[in-house]
Order: structure tokens, then sequence, then C-alpha cells
């Protein structure tokens, strides 16, 4: 049987996005992913790039799921009196009929986070071991290199994001 729960963490996930972080998390990445594809679009060693930038990417992303889980394994184990207060703080957001609580949003962002992160470094390792063998024409690797900018650069701003909520939870502003 093929394992699909990550679907319903996705839909979570979307279902908690507001506009402004939807341009925030989506379309800055989008634009930066763009400039990158323009800027080399006449670039011959796109695979030289490429190779690179995913070799860096997976050393990012080992740093980063690190960081998410350590954050999930606090936030689900801590007694602190700001957590137990968030568990009962209602939000605007429903997942079905349940409302989803400041616990649950932080819960949900977190996880899609290691979600991401680990398909990005899975992806990034097959992207290395294919590409170095077979090799790839400068339009192809280029549109590979802009996709790995924006995915990284979502993650990076998820994480901003995830950061400063938690930040100011514990600080209660």
């Amino acid at each position: 049987m093929i394992y699909l729960e990550w679907i319903l963490l996705l839909a979570d996930y979307f279902k908690t996005l507001t506009v402004r972080i939807y341009l925030f998390e989506w379309s800055i990445p989008q634009i930066i992913a763009e400039i990158i594809f323009i800027v080399n679009v006449n670039n011959s060693n796109t695979q030289e790039l490429m190779l690179s930038m995913s070799s860096n990417i997976l050393n990012l992303l080992g740093i980063l799921i690190g960081f998410s889980i350590a954050a999930v394994t606090l936030l689900t184990t801590s007694n602190s009196e700001n957590i137990t207060e968030i568990k009962k703080e209602e939000t605007e957001f429903y997942i079905g009929t349940k409302n989803v609580s400041l616990y649950d949003l932080l819960l949900i962002n977190y996880t899609y986070s290691i979600v991401a992160e680990i398909a990005l470094e899975l992806l990034n390792i097959m992207l290395v071991n294919f590409f170095t063998r077979a090799g790839c024409s400068v339009i192809t690797c280029n549109i590979i290199n802009s996709l790995n900018i924006f995915a990284v650069s979502h993650i990076l701003l998820l994480t901003m994001r995830n950061t400063l909520n938690y930040y100011f939870i514990l600080l209660k502003k």
C-alpha cells in the first residue's frame, strides 16, 4: 500500500494559509526563482551550478530538518504556561468542523516544514546522482536550478515565519 498520509498534512497547511502568508511564502520564492532563471538563461555552466547548489542545499536542509524536529519536540513536550494557553486559543481557521487552535496551527506549520525539507532533501539526492551520470541541457539544468531555488526560498521563509510565531507566542506578544 502506498503511504499517502502526507497529503492530509498538505491539505491542512493550505487550509490555514492567508493571502498575506501566501504572498510571503509562495510569491516571493517564485519571483526569486524567475530572476535566477532569467539571469542564468545563457549560462553554459548550469550543470556545474546545479550540482554545486544541490550539494549545498543538502547540507542546509540537513540542518533545517534537525532544527524543525527540535522545535516540534519542544512544542509537543513543553508544559509551559504559554503552551497550555495556546492549546485553548482558537484561530479563524477550520479543518472540517474543528476550529484550529494556535497550538494546532504551529504544529501543522512545523510538521509541513519537516515534510517539505525531507522531500526536497530526497529530491536533491536523486538529482545529484542522476545528473552527475546523465548530464542535462542548459535549459533543463536552469529549470531545475530555478525550482530548487524556489523550494529552498519557500522553506527558509516558512522556517522564518514559524520561528517568529513561536517567539511571539513564548513572549505573549
